[in-house]
């Protein structure tokens, strides 16, 4: 124990088991005579070191007295077939386009790996205070959005000291008030390893085991293949996390310039605004994905007109403004979805629409939606030249192109969210 741990033999003597073993590594003492054991040694330099012992009764100078043989095991290299699946892991998160989307291949590929029941990712808020369930399956009354507290807690201690936690039977550890014990009770092991970045630690990863399954407690190899998962894990987020921000960075510039440009009078802001929440509520009713509404939301926030009736070489300036908006959203990488959505957005499903006379399924999804919802602000809002007409009048209207101007399956979406949004 001496040359193993670094400490002195007085020092030693000092201190309790606790003292030099790393917290829920080990699955047993060795006292009295038993078999071998595997556990975990900490360091007096702080370095973890698996150690294998065995026990065994002896009699010294006539008295009794139990005789501990101890020695390290050799971690080594990770064997290929777990490196393979971290590799795995890596290409799959850095396909993903969003942080959103990275949340259940984390979880489960991990309950894939190690057979387990309950998954669960959650992340720390900036204040370290509170976790976000962002990701869990396998317990009832687990929620993804829901929250609870760090301090205090067990994966609160895993994300503060690095250090996992490892329970043969989580049924029969202590569950607080906050949670429902219901569902906790019917899980058996259990690990919780942190989720680290390059800028610390960022949340916590646990998996866990049905109780009274067949299959027996996380093993160190286990707990160290979690660890390279989460490790893995937190690089992934935190990257797509500080993309996010880039992204939401440049939309907010793109979109100060064109509410800069709005600013000119309230009927175009208004229009802008409008615009946005009708083309995104669309955008759901027909099913599309959140990357797919996030990407009509920023193209509607720049489809803007003049309110003023246009002479015959103001309609051929008009008509490039679609251009023009591409190309401001193009000088940016995360906005060319976007941008592709603004140049389309005056094609019509006949092909009789500009700037590239598109017809039918060749116009983006997106940009068929963003027709219809600029044609109904455009009805309903008054201008110098005429009147407001009424949301009955501009429904009419749309129903009447339906199948010319506009796609005849964005239009009755579209009017039943009028009708929803009306009632």
């Amino acid at each position: 124990m001496v040359a193993m741990s670094g400490y002195t033999r007085r020092r030693l003597s000092s201190m309790t088991v606790c003292d030099v073993c790393a917290a829920g590594a080990g699955t047993g003492r060795p006292l009295g005579s038993r078999p071998a054991v595997q556990w975990r040694l900490r360091s007096k330099q702080g370095r973890l070191i698996d150690v294998r012992s065995a026990s065994r009764r002896v009699r010294i100078r006539r008295r009794d007295a139990v005789l501990v043989t101890a020695h390290t095991i050799a971690r080594g290299a990770p064997p290929l077939a777990e490196l393979q699946t971290l590799h795995d892991l890596a290409r799959r998160l850095r396909t993903a386009r969003a942080a959103e989307e990275m949340y259940p291949v984390i979880v489960e590929q991990a309950r894939l790996l190690l057979g387990a029941y309950h998954g669960c990712l959650a992340l720390l808020n900036p204040e370290r205070q509170v976790f976000t369930r962002v990701y869990t399956v396998g317990v009832v009354g687990e929620k993804n959005g829901s929250t609870f507290p760090g301090p205090g807690t067990r994966s609160g201690r895993v994300a503060g000291d690095g250090t996992p936690f490892v329970s043969s039977d989580f049924s029969r550890e202590r569950i607080p008030q906050w949670m429902e014990a219901g569902g906790y009770r019917a899980l058996g092991p259990l690990i919780i390893v942190p989720v680290s970045s390059e800028e610390g630690t960022v949340g916590t990863l646990c998996v866990a085991r049905p109780r009274g399954s067949d299959r027996a407690v996380f093993t160190d190899a286990e707990t160290r293949l979690l660890e390279g998962i989460a490790e893995i894990a937190g690089i992934a987020v935190q990257r797509a996390r500080l993309h996010q921000h880039l992204q939401d960075a440049n939309v907010q510039m793109v979109v100060a310039l064109a509410h800069m440009m709005a600013s000119r009078d309230a009927y175009t802001a208004r229009h802008s605004e409008r615009v946005m929440a009708l083309a995104e509520a669309a955008a759901r009713e027909l099913g599309c994905s959140e990357h797919e509404v996030r990407d009509i939301r920023r193209a509607a926030d720049a489809v803007l007109r003049k309110p003023t009736a246009l002479t015959d070489e103001e309609w051929s300036v008009a008509r490039q403004h679609p251009l023009l908006g591409e190309e401001i959203l193009r000088s940016r990488d995360r906005l060319r979805g976007p941008a592709k959505l603004v140049r389309h957005h005056q094609e019509t499903w006949d092909g009789t629409g500009y700037p590239d006379g598109l017809k039918g399924e060749a116009i983006p999804l997106g940009a068929r939606i963003l027709a219809v919802v600029d044609a109904f602000g455009a009805i309903t809002e008054s201008r110098p030249y005429r009147p407001a007409r009424t949301r009955a009048e501009a429904v009419a209207e749309i129903k009447r192109c339906a199948g010319s101007q506009f796609d005849h399956r964005v239009v009755p979406a579209f009017c039943a969210v009028i009708a929803r949004r009306s009632g």
